[in-house]
Protein backbone atom coordinates (compact mmCIF):
# COMPACT_ATOMS: atom_id res chain seq x y z
CA UNK A 1 0.00 0.00 0.00
CA UNK A 2 2.97 2.36 0.44
CA UNK A 3 2.83 3.89 -3.23
CA UNK A 4 5.18 6.83 -2.59
CA UNK A 5 8.03 3.94 -4.06
CA UNK A 6 6.14 3.96 -7.56
CA UNK A 7 6.69 7.75 -7.78
CA UNK A 8 3.47 9.13 -8.30
CA UNK A 9 3.65 10.96 -5.23
CA UNK A 10 6.50 12.85 -6.97
CA UNK A 11 4.41 13.76 -10.18
CA UNK A 12 1.65 15.17 -8.22
CA UNK A 13 3.92 16.93 -5.91
CA UNK A 14 5.14 19.55 -8.14
CA UNK A 15 5.96 22.97 -8.49
CA UNK A 16 3.44 24.48 -6.21
CA UNK A 17 5.82 25.69 -4.01
CA UNK A 18 7.90 27.36 -5.56
CA UNK A 19 6.03 30.96 -5.32
CA UNK A 20 4.72 31.00 -1.70
CA UNK A 21 5.78 29.04 1.48
CA UNK A 22 5.49 26.25 3.61
CA UNK A 23 1.85 27.00 5.10
CA UNK A 24 0.52 28.55 2.16
CA UNK A 25 -2.41 25.85 2.56
CA UNK A 26 -3.49 24.81 6.39
CA UNK A 27 -3.81 20.61 5.96
CA UNK A 28 -2.09 18.84 3.30
CA UNK A 29 -1.84 14.98 2.39
CA UNK A 30 0.38 12.41 1.86
CA UNK A 31 0.25 9.15 -0.33
CA UNK A 32 -0.51 7.24 2.36
CA UNK A 33 -3.72 8.72 3.07
CA UNK A 34 -3.27 10.73 6.49
CA UNK A 35 -3.60 14.07 6.59
CA UNK A 36 -0.82 16.37 8.02
CA UNK A 37 -1.07 20.12 9.68
CA UNK A 38 1.89 22.12 10.30
CA UNK A 39 1.96 24.61 13.00
CA UNK A 40 2.55 28.28 13.08
CA UNK A 41 6.45 28.16 14.08
CA UNK A 42 6.87 25.25 11.73
CA UNK A 43 7.76 22.91 14.76
CA UNK A 44 4.91 20.39 14.84
CA UNK A 45 3.43 18.49 12.54
CA UNK A 46 0.06 17.05 13.72
CA UNK A 47 -0.72 13.92 11.47
CA UNK A 48 -4.43 11.98 11.22
CA UNK A 49 -6.06 9.73 9.22
CA UNK A 50 -7.70 11.59 5.63
CA UNK A 51 -11.72 11.00 5.04
CA UNK A 52 -10.94 9.11 2.24
CA UNK A 53 -8.25 7.11 3.89
CA UNK A 54 -10.87 6.27 6.48
CA UNK A 55 -13.56 5.42 4.02
CA UNK A 56 -11.26 3.23 1.66
CA UNK A 57 -10.28 0.89 5.42
CA UNK A 58 -13.73 0.56 6.42
CA UNK A 59 -14.32 0.00 10.03
CA UNK A 60 -11.02 0.61 11.94
CA UNK A 61 -10.65 -1.78 14.89
CA UNK A 62 -6.99 -1.61 15.91
CA UNK A 63 -4.44 1.28 16.38
CA UNK A 64 -0.97 0.65 17.26
CA UNK A 65 0.91 3.69 17.24
CA UNK A 66 4.97 4.51 18.72
CA UNK A 67 6.00 5.27 21.40
CA UNK A 68 6.63 9.19 22.79
CA UNK A 69 10.50 10.10 21.73
CA UNK A 70 11.07 7.80 19.02
CA UNK A 71 12.74 9.07 15.73
CA UNK A 72 11.43 9.05 12.12
CA UNK A 73 12.77 9.48 8.59
CA UNK A 74 10.25 10.72 6.33
CA UNK A 75 8.38 7.86 4.78
CA UNK A 76 9.73 5.35 8.00
CA UNK A 77 6.65 2.96 9.01
CA UNK A 78 5.68 4.46 12.49
CA UNK A 79 2.07 1.98 13.37
CA UNK A 80 -0.59 0.16 12.26
CA UNK A 81 -4.36 0.69 11.74
CA UNK A 82 -5.92 -2.48 11.35
CA UNK A 83 -9.94 -2.96 9.77
CA UNK A 84 -12.67 -4.13 7.65
CA UNK A 85 -11.27 -4.31 5.04
CA UNK A 86 -7.49 -4.02 5.57
CA UNK A 87 -5.79 -6.87 7.77
CA UNK A 88 -3.23 -4.01 8.27
CA UNK A 89 -2.44 -1.11 6.89
CA UNK A 90 0.87 0.67 7.41
CA UNK A 91 1.31 4.15 8.75
CA UNK A 92 4.24 5.91 7.17
CA UNK A 93 5.90 9.41 9.13
CA UNK A 94 5.16 12.24 5.95
CA UNK A 95 7.68 14.22 7.79
CA UNK A 96 10.99 13.18 9.66
CA UNK A 97 10.91 14.06 13.50
CA UNK A 98 10.57 12.85 16.99
CA UNK A 99 6.88 11.48 18.35
CA UNK A 100 5.67 14.48 20.80
CA UNK A 101 2.71 12.93 21.31
CA UNK A 102 -0.04 10.38 20.46
CA UNK A 103 -3.53 10.28 20.76
CA UNK A 104 -4.04 7.64 23.29
CA UNK A 105 -8.08 7.69 22.87
CA UNK A 106 -7.45 5.86 19.31
CA UNK A 107 -6.38 2.83 21.50
CA UNK A 108 -9.37 2.43 23.51
CA UNK A 109 -11.37 3.48 20.59
CA UNK A 110 -10.01 3.50 17.17
CA UNK A 111 -13.52 3.88 15.45
CA UNK A 112 -12.71 7.96 16.25
CA UNK A 113 -11.14 7.82 12.88
CA UNK A 114 -13.86 6.69 11.38
CA UNK A 115 -16.27 8.53 12.88
CA UNK A 116 -14.61 12.20 12.36
CA UNK A 117 -11.38 11.35 10.97
CA UNK A 118 -10.48 15.45 10.21
CA UNK A 119 -10.66 16.17 13.73
CA UNK A 120 -9.09 12.76 15.38
CA UNK A 121 -4.96 12.95 15.03
CA UNK A 122 -3.00 10.30 15.69
CA UNK A 123 0.51 11.28 16.06
CA UNK A 124 2.32 14.80 17.00
CA UNK A 125 6.05 14.95 15.61
CA UNK A 126 8.32 17.52 16.32
CA UNK A 127 10.10 18.15 12.80
CA UNK A 128 13.17 17.98 12.38
CA UNK A 129 13.36 19.03 8.54
CA UNK A 130 10.17 21.48 7.85
CA UNK A 131 11.18 21.53 4.19
CA UNK A 132 9.81 18.03 3.87
CA UNK A 133 6.83 19.70 4.54
CA UNK A 134 7.10 20.64 0.72
CA UNK A 135 6.29 17.20 -0.91
CA UNK A 136 3.12 16.97 0.78
CA UNK A 137 0.03 17.41 -1.35
CA UNK A 138 -2.07 20.42 -0.51
CA UNK A 139 -5.87 20.14 -1.23
CA UNK A 140 -6.26 20.97 -4.77
CA UNK A 141 -3.44 17.83 -5.19
CA UNK A 142 -5.31 15.64 -2.84
CA UNK A 143 -8.12 15.81 -4.80
CA UNK A 144 -6.51 14.82 -8.00
CA UNK A 145 -4.54 11.91 -6.51
CA UNK A 146 -7.89 10.99 -4.77
CA UNK A 147 -10.00 10.70 -8.21
CA UNK A 148 -6.81 8.59 -9.49
CA UNK A 149 -6.85 6.44 -6.07
CA UNK A 150 -9.95 5.21 -7.27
Amino acid sequence: MNIIKTGIKQSLVSGIYSKVGIRAFCTHYSAELEWVKLSDDNKVATVGLSSFGAQRLGKINYVELPKEHRKCRREEKFGVLESSNATAFGLYAPVSGEVLEVNEKLKKSPSLLNEDPANNWMVKFKVSKPDEFKKLMDSNKYKKFVQWYR
